[in-house]
């Protein structure tokens, strides 16, 4: 199959490799590697309660995630061109499994970390991994397609997650054990998929290039590269604190117990945040992020203004909100660097640009632990929510004085044949 236009409105062929059964496979097991991370949220408030640990050491469970992501990003997955792609993303449903194993028997604090870092692992081992893969086998090659349905599969994968497990633990027997074998079922089934999907490494069995990821960023595309990492940075920021956050104050601050109520909340923000990856295709980079931070802003103080109110409706609003704002941002960040990475520094950029959000999950899942301990759960999040304000404000001046930049040598935008034709220079 060939299509007959291209970014600059000349004639382009394109080869079609293959039928979408493997790129939507692939988005599966990367959707799987969310799914189980978000099965815990939930369940938090409850292991606070029976293993009888503050709000600080709570924080300090959940920010365990993210050495166990960085860890494989930095380690792992560089490795995937010569081990294997499959063999990664088997790993990575492995981790998921063995996490899921680990919570539903923890009989304490430590191993409650051990599992939240085994699920940091899980999507550490399976993220860039499944991203790469996708590209490859996404019969038109559309980076833009790519990023928008990875960055939903993961937005998506979470919001499923957060919201069945808060039904299960709500009406459900084996209140701390039977939602984990979603994740078995769902990793099971992950693992058989890839049996359909072609080994995409390019590299197969030769010597690795670095064993450690390097991070670098060339000093053309800095600004806009800064730019993209703040944007990522806030979404996981807000990812951090919402997901920390509101599973404890729905059942101390709202005083509500059922769990399904607090699954609910934190899915409809993850819920909207992939709705809006797939419904704004073609809103992207700089134009994204334009309209998503000033919503990032609007939304932050809405959350800081519901806090003091003590309603769960306004809090769902808020969510909604919020999702969408975080879809956009995201959407804005990661098809910017997308399109400024040049191919020769592709790896080190998305290294550094990935690391940049997973550090930024641990801030204020750790500030919101320590700073309840101090001035409560509500005023908690009203300083942290704040902050994250604040930090909006200033990339959307940032990102309003940065020109739109003329591509830095990253990919070219591929036109489908359902595809508007695109606009003139």
């Amino acid at each position: 199959m060939t299509a007959n236009s291209r970014a600059d409105g000349g004639p382009r062929s394109r080869v079609v490799r293959g039928p979408r059964g493997p790129f939507r496979w692939t988005a599966y097991v990367l959707a799987v590697s969310s799914f189980s991370a978000a099965i815990p949220t939930p369940l938090y408030p409850l292991y606070a309660a029976e293993f009888h640990f503050s709000a600080s050491v709570l924080g300090l469970v959940f920010a365990s995630y993210t050495p166990g992501v960085l860890l494989t990003i930095l380690l792992v997955a560089p490795q995937a061109d010569r081990i294997g792609r499959k063999n990664l993303l088997a790993a990575g449903m492995g981790f998921a499994i063995l996490g899921a194993a680990v919570f539903a028997f923890a009989p304490g604090i430590v191993w409650l970390a051990l599992a939240r870092f085994l699920a940091g692992v899980a999507v550490g081992a399976t993220t860039s991994v499944a991203t790469a893969a996708m590209s490859d086998l996404e019969p038109y090659h559309d980076p833009h397609h790519v990023a928008r349905v990875a960055v939903a599969a993961n937005f998506g994968g979470f919001a499923i997650g957060a919201v069945v497990s808060g039904l299960l633990v709500a009406y459900g027997p084996w209140t701390t054990h039977l939602v984990y074998v979603l994740t078995v079922a769902a990793a099971l089934l992950g693992l058989l998929a890839l049996r359909s999907i072609p080994e995409t490494a390019p590299d197969l069995g030769g010597r690795a290039r670095h064993w450690i990821q390097r991070i670098s960023v060339p000093t053309e595309v800095r600004r806009p590269f800064w730019v993209a990492a703040g944007g990522v940075a806030a979404c996981y920021s807000i990812y951090g604190l919402f997901a920390a956050l509101v599973p404890s104050y729905v059942r101390t601050g709202l005083q509500i117990s059922n769990p399904a109520v607090a699954g609910a909340i934190v899915a409809l923000m993850f819920g909207m945040a992939a709705v809006t990856q797939l419904a704004t295709a073609q809103l992207r980079d700089r134009r994204a992020l334009l309209a998503g931070f000033p919503a990032l802003l609007v939304a932050l103080v809405g959350l800081v203004v519901v806090l003091t109110q003590r309603s769960w409706v306004d809090l769902a609003g808020v969510a909604a909100v919020l999702g969408v704002a975080v879809g956009l941002t995201f959407m804005g960040s990661a098809t910017l660097v997308d399109r400024v990475a040049p191919s020769a520094d592709r790896d080190e950029i998305l290294a550094g640009y990935y690391s940049a959000g997973y550090l930024s999950v641990a801030i204020p899942t750790i500030g919101v632990g320590v700073l309840s301990g101090v001035v409560g759960l509500a005023d908690a999040g009203i300083g942290l929510g704040s902050v994250l304000a604040g930090m909006a404000a200033l990339l959307y001046w940032e990102i309003y004085r940065t020109p739109t930049p003329p591509g830095g040598g990253g990919r070219v935008r591929i036109v489908r044949p359902t595809d508007p034709a695109p606009p003139g220079p």
